[in-house]
């Protein structure tokens, strides 16, 4: 009798553990999951007409500026500018791409999106434009 309450609470302290695992691995499976990430192409990020004010200066307004502006230039770095982005934007690259060497930013967040970062590339390899 011993031996079978032995295998019965062996066989549920099993089963309660397996539970936790496939409780743990369903709720982690949804980490990251986005809309871009998850159906690229979906018509989230438009990419075929990137200027500075339409495309690049927005991605500043919604993540940097308020920390690199006049009134508060983190770093030195200032992107409320186009002046002071076109000219700082070696640094401004790699931060943003979280390059070695950079700070990373933004500061204690994750990498900008995917689009966000396809935008400014495409503006940079655009010769970096004031339009």
């Amino acid at each position: 009798m011993e031996c079978l309450t032995r295998i019965t609470n062996r066989t549920l302290l099993s089963i309660i553990l397996l539970f936790a695992i496939a409780i743990v691995i369903s709720i982690s499976g949804c980490y990251n999951d986005n809309e871009e990430d998850l159906y690229p192409g979906s018509g989230g990020c438009d990419t075929s007409n990137v200027t500075y004010s339409n495309s690049v200066a927005p991605v500043f307004a919604g993540y940097c500026n308020s920390c690199h502006n006049a009134n508060n230039a983190s770093g030195s770095i200032l992107t409320d500018s186009y002046t002071e982005v076109k000219n700082n934007m070696s640094r401004i690259y790699g931060a943003i791409y979280h390059q070695s060497g950079f700070s990373a930013m933004p500061k204690d967040a994750g990498q900008l999106s995917p689009c966000d970062l396809a935008k400014v590339d495409i503006w940079v390899r655009q010769g970096m434009p004031n339009n």
